[in-house]
């Protein structure tokens, strides 16, 4: 998409590269519908015009019939926003130059509730549940460019507490010369006392990506995130792309793997996509292990994915010939063995158009994943069965895109 690179030239990266977003001081709509019912769930929603894209939040008890509608419904965003959820906890995330964050939870008569407060002064390019454990938002800030700082910054925040606890700092060219080119982050995971960084190597100026012959991976301490080393792998390309979060998993038994697809986000592609691991334990490549997604059966380039446990990813797969450096084409739906290398396509997925720089929209619950897809302008969220691999459309969602699904109760 040619505004993911219009705004990244700006020097936006480290406040997310999307459209621009309206604001507004009036923050609700209307009240949120109440949270009656076994199961509420949070969408983060956008609706883009020719002048700008405007984030909302809104909670449904049902994905999968009628309408989901912004009419007389959801909570106004302020700014650009992506989202994340850690525990109890559902995260509006701001960016462009929007620093807050909206904290969002049900309170005792299951409405979405709103607490503020938390600001990530150093900008936003990666967050998440820091160790799977729902206690700890984990923020990672880049700067776009030596122009706006030399410094990443990884930030712990206590979610019961909403208060930040620590911030770590270390230079860009400790882990990468930046004589060579940037350092654009691409994914993160936590295991035990130590955080693996996947990240790709980038000009800053023209965001052309001409060193593509190698995956590489920066393994931190944790909590501290003191640099350890960087590691390097010539069998595939640098793992995940700008603004996805899908290139680095970790797995029940401490398995860590990355995710190269060398499509989204990348000028030029030199080598297969493909998948490999760094076994538990170790903080090394595993030299037996190699996953080339391109020749599996039904395989491709894996441009967005979500651990969903028992070593399986849920995905979008983008098939035959990248669509170019900023668009996410040609994707269907699909589950991923990690374990056995193996790829199955997703019965009844619609083929479309992904929503690029952004954090994958889908979520896991109860034996079944669920993302959104726009076809032919309708927006439908489907609900797939991973045992069977088999995908039932379910309600049509009413914006532009869907920014986000999660379930709260």
């Amino acid at each position: 998409m040619n505004s993911f690179k219009q705004l990244i030239k700006f020097g936006l990266y480290a406040g997310f590269a999307l459209v621009a977003s309206s604001c507004s001081d009036d923050n609700n709509l209307s009240d949120p519908p109440t949270g009656g019912g076994d199961k509420v769930y949070v969408l983060g929603l956008g609706v883009t015009t020719t002048d700008a894209t405007t984030n909302y939040v809104l909670q449904t008890g049902d994905l999968m019939n009628g309408t989901i509608s912004l009419v007389n419904n959801g909570i106004l965003q302020e700014g650009y926003r992506d989202y994340t959820k850690v525990g109890a906890y559902f995260y509006s995330v701001g960016g462009l130059g929007v620093t807050d964050v909206n904290t969002m939870y049900l309170d005792q008569a299951g409405e979405l509730t709103t607490k503020t407060g938390l600001n990530f002064v150093n900008g936003t390019t990666d967050f998440k549940d820091a160790d799977g454990t729902g206690e700890t938002l984990l923020n990672v800030a880049v700067p776009a460019n030596p122009e706006t700082g030399s410094d990443m910054h990884f930030t712990l925040v206590n979610a019961d507490a909403n208060t930040i606890t620590q911030t770590a700092t270390v230079a860009i060219n400790d882990v990468y010369p930046t004589s060579e080119d940037w350092l654009m982050h691409t994914g993160i995971v936590v295991r035990g006392n130590q955080a693996f960084q996947t990240f790709t190597p980038i000009d800053h100026s023209s965001w052309a990506t001409t060193k593509t012959d190698k995956a590489y991976v920066a393994v931190y301490s944790y909590p501290d995130f003191e640099l350890q080393k960087v590691i390097e792998d010539d069998r595939t390309g640098p793992a995940g792309a700008f603004g996805t979060r899908s290139g680095i998993f970790r797995t029940e038994s401490g398995d860590i793997y990355t995710v190269s697809h060398n499509g989204y986000g990348y000028s030029q592609s030199t080598k297969d996509p493909a998948i490999l691991k760094i076994p538990a334990g170790s903080t090394e490549f595993d030299a037996d292990y190699y996953f080339n997604t391109a020749d599996a059966e039904n395989g491709g380039r894996i441009v967005h994915a979500l651990y969903i446990g028992d070593n399986k990813l849920f995905a979008e797969v983008s098939y035959g010939e990248s669509a170019g450096q900023w668009t996410d084409a040609n994707l269907r739906f699909a589950i991923v063995d990690l374990e056995d290398q193996t790829i199955t396509a997703v019965t009844n997925s619609p083929t479309f158009v992904g929503n690029g720089g952004r954090s994958f929209a889908a979520m896991y619950d109860d034996g079944k994943a669920y993302a959104a897809a726009t076809v032919d302008g309708v927006c439908n969220i489907y609900q797939i069965d991973v045992e069977t691999a088999t995908a039932v459309k379910g309600a049509q969602v009413d914006a532009t895109f869907v920014g986000a699904i999660e379930r709260l109760k």
